[in-house]
């Protein structure tokens, strides 16, 4: 809801008296998809800061002004120095404006796969764009599209369809400025249960229509909570959420305040995931693999020694050479040191019975060094899975990014047999990422966590899902650049490669994949995270792979 309509309402309600008549000091960016414009007057300095990398668009405040000395862009510089006149958002749409004394806007476009922010100069044409601006430059601004809502409950019915999977969602084509929290805060308030929209009644649908209108009230005048899952925010609302009152929440006495705070908590929380599941991952598959290798080595040692075969085998040969016949590839001879048994031993025909018995003295002799080798590596096999387990451990006792940080100092020469030594922290996207070129990129989650949140909070409804058939992996999104976009065969292909790269055919010379649009992909009632039903699909085989 951080970036939903009525939030950033009231937040160019909270900003305009501060923020109208400061002149912007700087327009800068240091870190990838991050804006920050720094406001002041004789008074105070302020810092308006966004972020268009999904899946965590947001526009915050800061008090205060601060910039870091390299790796820094200046951006809009035709804006620096202007007056700000007006800070305003667009009539029911995510369109914020900072209007300036030339006539110029600051434009933030905070929505969609490509979210922006525009400089406008006074002729109504981009002048710069912070993305893509090669291709932005020169043209119009995005069009102000007042969101259709209902104020009558026949116009309420006019925009319901049955054709969603679930009510909450019917919820939010019919009162298009809900989000899927406001949603099911509204079947909560109406207390209607009716899974399937299809199913609703008339009288039912009038109690959400009634319990949508009350939201809409109580949204004019906001009272903020932030929901809490540990030391991180969980959820953000701009009204106290009934449906969640089980749950710790925290009330602020301004929307600017709350965002603010929710904001910092969860980039923490992203940073902290970031340093957190890499470790977690790569000490989980090191104890497990060492483990593994220890208890082959085991069965490799409790079971009769090669050597001892190879050189009783030697001896056999040495003393009945009289009885292989030359050119065979295998001769079977009585076992004179048992009971007289017959004994068959391959042979190389190309050899002699004295050539052969002197090369499987000389098997029998490397035999005998790789068994105390492994006598040695089991040791120091065990070892190593206790150390990653001892790590895990210890791991998963951490709860905040300070923690993790002061983990990661710590046990950092422990660390260093099981870890890539590359920061976990440089790529702020949470997903593995795939570039496929003119937008298009397949997003891969990295655990049943990441799967859901991937699937649920990140994915556009447009985008395509994949997922392997029948067999545990990841969730993997193809994310289209807009809702018209093509990707065509080849890209598909590529994706269902990557989805299948990540599942547990991954060792299959081919694999079924399926592929959906995220639409119908829904989330079974009380299921674990990463559990899903999949409405429609088709199928591509693959080779499991990932792009060159």
């Amino acid at each position: 809801m951080i970036n939903n309509y009525y939030t950033l309402r009231a937040l160019v309600r909270e900003w305009r008296p501060d923020l109208v008549g400061t002149t912007i000091r700087d327009i800068y960016s240091q870190n990838k998809n991050e804006l920050t414009i720094a406001l002041g007057d004789t008074d105070r300095d302020w810092m308006v800061r966004g972020s268009v990398e999904r899946p965590f668009l947001h526009l915050f405040r800061k008090s205060g002004y601060a910039k870091a000395r390299r790796n820094v862009a200046t951006l809009f510089g035709e804006g620096i120095g202007q007056e700000v006149l007006e800070v305003r958002i667009a009539n029911r749409d995510r369109l914020v404006y900072f209007d300036l004394e030339d006539e110029s806007q600051i434009l933030w476009q905070l929505f969609g796969a490509r979210a922006n922010v525009f400089h406008v100069g006074a002729d109504g044409t981009i002048n710069e764009a912070f993305q893509n601006d090669s291709e932005h430059a020169g043209t119009d601004p995005p069009t102000p599209y007042p969101a259709p809502m209902p104020e009558t409950f026949d116009e309420f019915e006019d925009r319901w369809t049955n054709d969603r999977n679930k009510t909450r969602q019917a919820v939010q084509s019919a009162v298009s400025l809900f989000g899927a929290p406001l949603a099911q805060e509204t079947l909560h308030r109406a207390g209607v249960a009716t899974d399937a929209p299809r199913d609703c009644t008339e009288a039912e649908r009038g109690a959400l229509f009634e319990a949508s209108m009350a939201l809409r009230k109580a949204l004019e005048d906001p009272d903020p909570v932030i929901y809490r899952e540990g030391p991180f925010p969980d959820a953000f609302a701009l009204v106290p959420l009934q449906h969640r009152d089980a749950g710790p929440a925290e009330r602020f006495d301004t929307v600017d305040a709350a965002v603010t705070d929710f904001v910092r908590g969860t980039l923490a929380k992203q940073h902290f995931h970031r340093l957190y599941d890499t470790l977690e991952e790569a000490l989980t598959s090191a104890a497990e693999h060492h483990r593994q290798s220890a208890e082959r080595i085991r069965e490799e040692l409790e079971s009769e020694s090669r050597a001892g075969r190879y050189e009783r085998w030697g001896h056999l040969l040495m003393a009945q050479q009289d009885q292989v016949p030359a050119g065979t590839d295998e001769v079977e001879l009585p076992n004179l040191f048992g009971g007289g048994e017959t004994v068959a031993i391959p042979l190389d025909p190309s050899k002699s019975p004295v050539e052969n018995a002197q090369h499987y003295y000389e098997r029998a002799r490397s035999t005998r060094r790789s068994r105390e080798e492994a006598e040695q590596r089991l040791g120091d096999t065990i070892e190593r899975a206790r150390q990653a387990q001892q790590l895990l451990n210890k791991l998963r006792d951490v709860r905040t990014l300070d923690g993790i940080k002061q983990f990661r100092a710590e046990h950092e020469e422990a660390l260093a047999p099981f870890v890539e030594q590359k920061d976990a922290g440089v790529d702020r996207f949470p997903y593995r990422r795939f570039d496929l070129e003119e937008g298009f990129e397949v997003w891969v989650g990295k655990n049943a966590r990441q799967n859901h949140e991937l699937t649920f909070h990140t994915a556009q409804k447009y985008d395509l899902w994949l997922h392997a058939r029948e067999v545990p992996g990841a969730h993997t999104v193809l994310h289209l650049p807009n809702r018209d976009a093509e990707p065509g065969s080849r890209r598909i292909h590529a994706a269902a490669a990557i989805a299948a790269h990540y599942s547990q055919a991954k060792g299959s010379g081919v694999v079924p994949v399926m592929v959906t649009e995220r639409k119908y992909v829904t989330s079974p009632t009380g299921a674990e995270p990463g559990v899903v039903r999949v409405d429609r699909e088709d199928v591509v085989m693959v080779e499991p792979g990932l792009p060159e």
